[in-house]
């Protein structure tokens, strides 16, 4: 019979999320746009951020887990945070705002700001700084899909355009084939040259373009400066068209070697001239030798894409196809390394990176960046990302238990032909609730609440009719699932047990002089392969304002602050430190370690306690706190969220297999994005990820 009632709405899906870092709250804030998802989110620590969590000490200092800075290419998570602060926006929230709605930053521009200087340390007291000038855009928009720059064909095309560009700047035009002194940078005497003798050569078709390079094989038109130039433009012509036949490929190979080989020779000379040129012929000959060695291995034409050379370490790859031993030595390859911690059990003198993984890294990071190469965050990344994320999140219905631990879970044993369906989890929760998560500045504290876990109460939570997403780090998995749940999961044990996580080091200083009184005249910058004991260096110094305005919220004196420090680096395992996490004196013997870098970059700074107006440092080498790595021969094992090992129960984190396969922000976003499809079946969609069907 008809009736005007409308169908009862069916009860929420509900979904539990356990781990509250970047992966646990992608998967959060896809799944809390859909209608119908009930969603929970468990955390272990008092705050949310994982290895991404920050705090403010008691007068108001940022103390953060480590180093953190954001990539121009980190497409997905920028366009969450941009997302989030829109509707941060919209709620009138800020540090302006009322109390309890007061936030760090009131929009993304004030949250994020570019950093166009990087650098990289140079023998034990030169630094070798670059401007890179920013690109169109800002991360997180909508991409050009006739334009689409994540494709080996246009990685490889603007390889050749950078190379084309340095050799410009350091080679005059030849008149007997050799190479000759240095030019300025810009357009030189063999741009007009280039013009006349390859303007055409783009029309031409795929058949023509590969006999031109045989002629110039067989002629030897290579030898001279201005020929080589030629046959780089020839070279990128052809990569636009990557149409291959047994005839042509031969040709086109000898061709990629030649180019490769008379660079070399050619800029060896000049290369000692100018310790400026020597750094740009470093990276001409890396360049070259990734577009010879992509073609050589068939990467561009292999189905696996990038992903067929993880295998191999990525020096040992670029070793084996050519390149230069000053080359492989120079600070651009170390200061890659530095930057992933890529080094087996923390030991400089073993480093390792899986070729796949740094190639799409570093031709992501060098080609696709949009805005800045670099981004700095104006306060802690708890403040920044974490704070607006748990505010958003909760105004939208996620429910989320801090400090709450999980124990094991439990799960039904599956018949035959069926996967496993986990049952309920147990988790160890504090004994009472914390009145305010968030500070009078909509920051989180530095210091536990209650850090006694012996005191905490068990929990059974039933989840057989829910999904649940894993977002606890990798080194964490099998102490909280437990034995028996791994070894029902194939691929789950081979996975803990291949992809290797290392400690890391931090520490931040507080001066009361400027960076120009410290005798760092460079401006605002972020250096690597600075070499022991710390890696790498950053001024954050664009955080003050952010501390001195907690202050001011809190009615406390200001401190005097004019400038602050940012450093990390690798931390072998089971390395001895003299201090605890934490704050530390001004005379601190842990500080002894800028010793080794205070010459390079404050030359004004007499000895290592000078200027210190205050100081912490983290060590990061247990459990989730550690960095996932990419090691060679370790990606195959990697599980995407997209791979059910169980029915109701996916993983999230930078672990998984997600496209990028790196221990990063964008990874770990990524991640949760697909954890997210995997409840859904449909949303976000994988094409809207992106990156993900990368090469």
């Amino acid at each position: 019979m008809p009736t005007d009632n409308p169908s009862p709405k069916p009860p929420p899906y509900r979904v539990h999320i356990v781990g509250g870092g970047c992966a646990g709250l992608s998967a959060a804030w896809q799944l809390s746009k859909l209608e119908g998802y009930e969603i929970h989110v468990y955390e272990r620590s008092w705050r949310l951020g994982g290895k991404g969590a920050s705090g403010r000490g008691p007068d108001g200092r940022i103390q953060e887990h480590g180093l953190h800075v954001w990539l121009g290419f980190y497409e997905n998570a920028f366009r969450m945070m941009r997302e989030c602060y829109a509707e941060v926006e919209k709620n009138g929230w800020g540090p302006k705002a009322g109390a309890r709605d007061r936030l760090a930053h009131a929009c993304f521009d004030d949250a994020f700001s570019p950093e166009p200087q990087i650098g990289v340390g140079i023998g034990k007291s030169n630094i070798w700084l670059g401007y890179l000038p920013p690109a169109r855009g800002l991360p997180g928009d909508d991409l050009d899909v006739g334009s689409n720059p994540f494709t080996l064909v246009s990685y490889m095309s603007r390889c050749l355009l950078l190379a084309k560009a340095l050799m410009q700047s350091v080679i005059a035009k030849p008149d007997y084939g050799a190479p000759q002194p240095t030019r300025p940078d810009g357009r030189s005497a063999l741009d007009e040259d280039l013009d006349n003798t390859a303007s055409d050569e783009s029309g031409r078709s795929p058949g023509l373009i590969v006999e031109r390079m045989a002629r110039m094989l067989r002629g030897g038109v290579l030898v001279g400066a201005a020929g080589l130039l030629q046959a780089v433009v020839i070279f990128e012509n052809w990569m636009h068209s990557v149409k291959l036949n047994a005839q042509t490929v031969d040709t086109v190979l000898q061709f990629a070697d030649a180019i490769a080989a008379q660079t070399r020779k050619l800029l060896g000379s000049v290369a000692s001239t100018d310790d400026d040129v020597r750094r740009k012929t470093e990276i001409i000959d890396l360049v070259i030798t990734i577009v010879v060695g992509l073609y050589r291995d068939k990467v561009l034409f292999d189905d696996r894409g990038l992903d067929a050379i993880n295998d191999i370490d990525y020096r040992d790859w670029l070793r084996k196809h050519g390149a230069t031993r000053e080359s492989l030595q120079s600070p651009f390859l170390t200061g890659i390394y530095d930057l992933v911690f890529a080094y087996r059990d923390g030991d400089v003198g073993r480093p390792a990176l899986a070729a796949g993984v740094a190639l799409r890294g570093a031709l992501r990071m060098f080609f696709t960046y949009r805005g800045a190469m670099f981004w700095r965050m104006r306060s802690g990344m708890g403040d920044t990302v974490f704070a607006p994320l748990y505010k958003v999140l909760r105004k939208r219905g996620v429910r989320f238990h801090l400090q709450h631990k999980l124990r094991c879970l439990e799960f039904d044993k599956p018949k035959q032909g069926e996967l496993p369906r986990v049952t309920k989890l147990k988790f160890l929760r504090a004994p009472t609730k914390q009145e305010r998560v968030l500070d009078h500045l909509g920051g989180w504290q530095s210091t536990s609440p209650d850090p006694d876990e012996k005191k905490w109460i068990g929990l059974r939570r039933d989840v057989s009719g829910d999904a649940l997403i894993l977002a606890t780090g990798i080194a964490d998995l099998e102490s909280a699932c437990g034995q028996a749940f791994i070894s029902t999961a194939p691929g789950w044990s081979n996975m803990i047990k291949r992809v290797e996580t290392v400690g890391t080091y931090s520490l931040q200083v507080w001066f009361d002089r400027s960076l120009d009184d410290l005798g760092w005249h460079r401006g605002p910058a972020i250096v690597s392969a600075l070499g022991k004991p710390l890696q790498t260096w950053a001024d954050m110094t664009q955080t003050l304002p952010s501390e001195e305005d907690w202050r001011g919220h809190a009615n406390l004196p200001a401190t005097g602050d004019a400038s602050v420090a940012y450093l990390c680096s690798v931390d072998p395992q089971h390395a001895v430190h003299l201090s605890p996490s934490g704050p530390l004196a001004t005379d601190s013997p842990d500080l002894v370690c800028l010793d080794g870098i205070r010459a390079r970059l404050w030359p004004q700074m007499p000895s290592a306690s000078s200027f210190v107006k205050a100081a912490y440092h983290s060590i990061n080498a247990a459990g989730s706190d550690r960095y996932t790595q990419s090691l060679p021969r370790t990606s195959s094992a990697r599980l995407s969220p997209l791979e059910l090992q169980f029915e109701n129960l996916t993983i999230a984190g930078d672990w998984t297999a997600t496209g990028l396969d790196a221990g990063c922000i964008e990874g770990a976003v990524m991640s949760g994005m697909l954890a997210a499809h995997a409840i859904t079946s449909d949303q976000p969609s994988l094409d809207s990820i992106v990156g993900f069907h990368h090469p």
